[in-house]
């Protein structure tokens, strides 16, 4: 586990890539999203995105920042600048946005809260590093052709220092294949934390799937 010394000699891609997948929450309330957390630690991932999809996200976000303060800890589906402000405000390690957003982008730079932005084409990739982002979220990755389009979106740009973090639709099955991939930073996964389990508080399950997604980078 990190400790907060380690964590903090860590800027936040290197936190990234020290997990093979990174857990991403949707819809949960601040208690589940409180046993979710412990769950996760319990299995050994000390990272994990929660989405601004739903009304109590940011209340999750903010008690889960001060009850877990080692926690690297993300807001997901930044879509407005505000959003942005507030994550930083709140102490959060990193943001995700769906999509590119220059606004977004200029803002988390002047206010330095590490962005992984959304991308899927080769123009918004070649934007993306003109303005200086190096790792990049490819989404939705598996409805647009899974790791074969991963490879061939990123052969043009092997020569530079790009990372990614592929999300959307990836099965726990699929990861080892991506991680194999030299440009893969990490993956995005909800698999680890399935909505039936949160429902159940089955902790257990999820300190389980927490285990088996760190052992997938050992195979």
């Amino acid at each position: 586990m990190l400790t907060t010394s380690k964590k903090n000699l860590l800027n936040p891609p290197d936190r990234l890539g020290a997990f093979p997948v990174l857990p991403i929450i949707s819809g949960v309330s601040s208690n589940d999203a409180l046993f979710v957390a412990e769950a996760l630690i319990e299995g050994g991932v000390e990272i994990m995105e929660i989405t601004l999809r739903s009304a109590e996200s940011q209340e999750s976000l903010s008690i889960l920042r001060k009850e877990f303060p080692d926690l690297t800890l993300g807001a997901g589906s930044i879509i407005h600048v505000e959003q942005l402000n507030w994550a930083a405000g709140e102490g959060l390690d990193f943001a995700v946005s769906p999509a590119w957003n220059d606004l977004i982008w200029e803002r988390s730079e002047k206010i330095s809260i590490p962005l992984i932005p959304g991308i899927l084409t080769p123009s918004e990739l070649l934007h993306a590093i003109n303005a200086g982002c190096l790792h990049p979220k490819i989404f939705p990755i598996e409805p647009a052709g899974g790791l074969p389009y991963l490879q061939s979106l990123l052969a043009p740009f092997q020569h530079t220092s790009i990372q990614c973090l592929p999300t959307g639709g990836i099965k726990k099955e699929q990861v080892q294949k991506y991680l194999n991939f030299n440009q893969v930073l990490t993956v995005g996964g909800s698999w680890i934390t399935p909505p039936e389990m949160i429902s159940a508080k089955n902790s257990k399950g999820i300190t389980e799937l927490a285990k088996s997604s760190i052992m997938i980078a050992n195979c």
